[in-house]
């Protein structure tokens, strides 16, 4: 009787000891998830924010975002996201127009003047090179590829954030 005791002992000790190990994620508390609500159409769309229902302001969203680590590594990598696009289509911008300029510079008809070839009036134009404007443009071209590629890291790890803020909830 006393190895039965015994017996049933231990193994309700391991069964509470393995009960103990188990984890459980904590159920869903709507006062804490953070839902993006789209309003609008084309243009005039944008996003709300709420959390447990009501209204949000984008610091509040911000704020909570910042206050959990791993949102808070993708909140960052949006931001940083989002200074090189400003750069980026900056960049593209002065060199667009720095090539705007040097076309209408350098175009056929700039230094377009009138004179006497050969005894007969015609139209001289200056020889003019147009290599600058080119390699403004190619460089107006990679500024804008990576104005692109910049805008898509923003939305992804924007996106990111929200999922791993939401994800310890569900």
């Amino acid at each position: 009787m006393k190895k039965f005791i015994i017996m049933a002992i231990l193994l309700i000790a391991s069964f509470s000891l393995l009960k103990a190990q188990e984890t459980t994620k904590p159920k869903a508390q709507p006062d804490s998830i953070i839902k993006v609500i789209p309003i609008g159409e084309g243009r005039s769309s944008s996003y709300l924010y709420t959390i447990g229902g009501r209204l949000q302001t984008r610091e509040d969203v911000a704020i909570r975002l910042m206050a959990y680590a791993p949102s808070a590594v993708e909140y960052h990598a949006a931001k940083n996201a989002a200074t090189w696009l400003y750069v980026s289509f900056g960049g593209f911008a002065v060199t667009s127009l720095a090539a705007v300029i040097d076309f209408a510079k350098n175009n056929k008809n700039a230094g377009l003047t009138t004179g006497f070839v050969n005894g007969q009036p015609t139209f001289i134009y200056a020889h003019h090179n147009l290599t600058g404007a080119y390699v403004l443009t190619g460089i107006a071209g990679a500024f804008l590829v990576s104005s692109i590629i910049h805008f898509s890291k923003v939305a992804f790890h924007g996106k990111r954030a929200l999922w791993l803020y939401n994800q310890r909830f569900e």
